[in-house]
C-alpha cells in the first residue's frame, strides 16, 4: 500500500466562507474520484486542521499501490478537481508519499 499526503495553504485572499466551500468542494471530488478510479483505497480531505498546524487543507489518500497512485493523479476527475478546487485557491503544495 502507498500512501499520499499533501498539504496547501490558501492564498490570503480567500474568505473564511470560501475556505470552507472550497474544502468541502474538493472532498466531494476526491471521494467521487474514489469511486471510479481503480486502487483507491481511501481519501480523506481535512480541512481545518487543528489550529497548532501550519497549513490549511490536507489530503491523506491511501492506494493499493504506486502504479494505482500515478493512475489517479492523471485520471481526468482528479485533475478537474485540483483545477477547481486547489490552482485558484490554494498555494504552497507539500506531498510526501511512502510505503506501508
Amino acid at each position: 500500500m502507498v500512501k499520499h499526503i499533501v498539504s496547501w495553504k490558501f492564498k490570503p485572499e480567500v474568505s473564511e466562507e470560501e475556505r470552507a466551500r472550497v474544502a468541502a468542494e474538493f472532498g466531494e471530488r476526491l471521494q467521487a474520484v474514489k469511486e471510479v478510479a481503480k486502487g483507491v483505497l481511501d481519501v480523506k480531505v481535512i480541512a481545518p486542521p487543528l489550529s497548532t498546524s501550519t497549513v490549511d487543507v490536507v489530503l491523506d489518500s491511501t492506494f493499493e499501490s504506486e502504479e494505482a497512485l500515478a493512475a489517479y493523479q492523471v485520471h481526468p476527475d482528479h485533475v478537474a478537481a485540483g483545477a477547481a478546487c486547489v490552482k485558484p485557491y490554494m498555494t504552497d503544495r507539500t506531498c510526501c508519499d511512502f510505503t506501508l
